[in-house]
């Protein structure tokens, strides 16, 4: 093939194509590579391709050659990753980058194909902040479903307080008042109003809208933060909710609030389940296990009527519900929130009748770990 027809078929390319020596220089820059990074080839022919990179890439990237050259061990030929490429104004913007080697009479060269991510990561940004605000949607109509259950255990605090303090004033109005007497009805009334301040603050915090952000979770610790509000919406029900919590568990990373609330999503499903069965004596277990590969499982196991097996796994899809008054959406805000952190959300049958979900986090990995792994691919 002639110069010229390989010219033309790597400028008709949609993809950008860049060809390096074994010194790290450039040899061939296509037109979608001018394109794509606004050099010209004339500006960047025989310059080193770390032209082309941001920081740490730049510095490190003669060094990969090297070792490649001296080891003969791939960390990135033939295995497409995503990096992050540098505009001639001196943008950053993500690429997915492949890299062949090829063998000439003028010595080792390897051809880069780069594609621009910007539009996909942008379009996957959009689809994060509209899941967000469907998730945020999601807990306003949960707390509704909620709130009878809620009201119940604010107002049992509340009446205890309106007790206590006429108590209190009676003990007062006495000639001598017995100070111990008062001094533990005052104990009672702080007990009460901090038991109904944890309901609100717990209300508050779950929510107010936020960013989505992910960290380090206990999940023993975000479960049992959650325990009142799911307590106040059985105990509206007359249905009892027992809890296990496992040693030792691994850290997963997560969002707080949204994974308690997949966990409320579960434990008003098992409540609407139990309602009226004659088996809702047994109640609602909620259980945190070690999980798979070193993560996390918890578990919420009801013993209502089960989920009618034509449905199977459909009931994780929007709009369906088995709720006469349902809008379909909790289950599918969930798995889309769990799979979010890299887990999985699972139905089963409760072998006691009934149904059991099964929410899946792997174990976190700490940031130290992931920049040692990333190198290490490099």
């Amino acid at each position: 093939m002639a110069m010229s027809e390989l010219q033309a078929l790597l400028d008709a390319a949609v993809d950008a194509i860049i060809v390096i020596d074994d010194r790290g220089a450039i040899t061939t820059f296509n037109a979608a590579a001018e394109r794509l990074f606004g050099y010209a080839a004339a500006e960047v022919l025989d310059k080193p391709v770390d032209l082309l990179m941001p920081e740490p890439y730049h510095s490190e990237h003669k060094g990969y050659i090297d070792r490649y050259l001296a080891t003969g061990e791939p960390r990135i030929i033939g295995v497409g990753r995503e990096v992050v490429g540098r505009r001639a104004n001196g943008e950053t913007f993500p690429i997915a980058l492949s890299v062949g080697e090829a063998h000439t009479a003028n010595g080792r060269r390897f051809v880069g194909i780069i594609r621009d991510l910007s539009a996909q990561r942008a379009t996957e940004l959009r689809a994060r902040s509209i899941e967000g605000r469907l998730a945020h949607v999601g807990r306003f109509d949960l707390m509704g479903e909620m709130a009878a259950g809620i009201a119940h255990e604010i107002n049992q605090p509340l009446s205890a307080i309106a007790t206590y303090a006429q108590a209190a004033r009676r003990i007062l109005e006495r000639d001598q008042p017995a100070m111990t007497t008062l001094i533990d009805v005052c104990r009672k009334i702080d007990e009460q109003a901090l038991r109904a301040g944890r309901v609100i603050e717990n209300l508050r915090k779950f929510i107010k809208k936020q960013d989505v952000r992910t960290e380090s979770l206990d999940v023993n610790a975000v479960v049992k933060d959650i325990m009142n509000l799911v307590d106040a919406d059985a105990h509206a029900e007359g249905i009892r909710v027992t809890t296990k919590y496992a040693n030792d568990l691994a850290v997963v990373r997560g969002n707080e609030v949204q994974l308690q609330q997949v966990l409320l999503n579960l434990t008003r499903n098992a409540v609407d389940a139990m309602r009226g069965s004659l088996s809702k004596h047994l109640g609602i277990l909620v259980e945190t296990q070690k999980g798979p590969d070193g993560g996390v499982t918890i578990t919420v196991a009801d013993h209502g009527p089960g989920v009618s097996s034509h449905l199977g796994d459909a009931i994780f899809h929007p709009f369906v519900t088995t709720k006469r008054d349902g809008l379909g959406v909790g289950l599918a805000i969930s798995r889309t929130i769990v799979q979010s952190c890299g887990g999985t959300l699972t139905y089963r049958d409760n072998p006691a009748g009934g149904a059991v979900f099964a929410v899946e986090l792997p174990v976190a990995k700490d940031d130290y770990s992931e920049q040692e792994e990333a190198a290490a691919e490099r």
